[in-house]
């Protein structure tokens, strides 16, 4: 059997990390991943619409995640917590899955509590499916959380549940009560609202090229603004 990784510093643990992976992916070949660290600070959460699957690997990994897809070969671990040691969905009953509403979802656990439940219960509400490279957040606001509106307060339940460190989500659709923004101004007036808890929300009216070349690109938020570094 395969020794324990090292432990490092609690604030070091990586978010996912795996070793001698061979993951399942009927009708596809097996995908195979030697060595995977993700640290927390390296992700981002992009809202997707229902039609837009998610790279095949990124899915694999979502699902490996959430306890849904054992790994033929190889271990994975969350926060250092071996998935292969834990009941199905586990990373699901504690708010952790980024996966869209899937056939046997409700079995076997109760999600009345449960950060996805919450979510879903807001009409027109949808969870991330993608995952991307995490943007640098170089600046802090001064909203406080119970300043926030209803649906901010949701979004602010499933960033906390993702992470203990702060990180970037994008929303590339229109979220109710929050007003549309100007495609040609997205890059000066993102609607950003930095939390006591350190976690920054971007919120976009729709898609668009100018936000994918900042996701691309080394930008840090300044004055307000994201400026190229």
């Amino acid at each position: 059997m395969p020794r324990e990784p090292t432990t490092p510093e609690k604030d070091e643990l990586p978010l996912l990390r795996g070793e001698n992976l061979v993951l399942s992916l009927p009708p596809l070949p097996p995908l195979r991943v030697p060595k995977l660290m993700v640290r927390p600070s390296g992700l981002v959460a992009i809202l997707a619409a229902a039609q837009d699957a998610p790279p095949i690997l990124e899915r694999a990994l979502l699902e490996t995640l959430a306890g849904d897809r054992p790994a033929q070969t190889g271990r994975v671990f969350f926060l250092g917590q071996d998935l292969e040691r834990s009941s199905p969905g586990w990373a699901r009953m504690h708010g952790l899955s980024l996966l869209t509403d899937e056939e046997g979802y409700h079995k076997g656990y109760d999600t009345t509590k449960s950060v996805e439940a919450n979510l879903r219960r807001s009409p027109g509400s949808s969870l991330p499916t993608w995952l991307f490279r995490f943007l640098p957040l170089e600046e802090q606001l001064s909203t406080q959380a119970g300043n926030l509106s209803p649906v901010e307060r949701r979004w602010l339940a499933l960033g906390c549940a993702l992470a203990p460190r702060p990180r970037l989500l994008l929303l590339e659709r229109p979220l109710e009560g929050l007003p549309a923004l100007p495609r040609e101004a997205l890059l000066e007036r993102l609607v950003r609202i930095n939390l006591e808890e350190g976690i920054a929300f971007c919120f976009t009216a729709q898609p668009s090229p100018l936000l994918q070349t900042a996701a691309s690109s080394v930008y840090r938020i300044s004055s307000g603004r994201l400026t190229a570094d």
